[in-house]
């Protein structure tokens, strides 16, 4: 699993101030570019920088239809 994901998970747990969420990501060791969008908050950029999908779609069918 890569650094920035531990560290999104990980993240989702805790209630952090601006201050210290700036500086759990100045901590964290990943390269400048995704570095800067964990500090925006930059979903986006964040999501192309690790490859991520552009859009997923669900479905779920039921096993009952008749």
């Amino acid at each position: 699993m890569s650094n920035v994901i531990q560290f999104l998970e990980t993240m989702s747990c805790k209630q952090l101030s601006t201050a210290e969420y700036a500086a759990s990501v100045a901590a964290l060791e990943v390269d400048g570019l995704r570095r800067q969008a964990l500090l925006d908050r930059d979903q986006a950029a964040l999501n192309a920088l690790l490859g991520g999908r552009a859009e997923m779609h669900c479905m779920i069918l039921g096993s009952d239809i008749k």
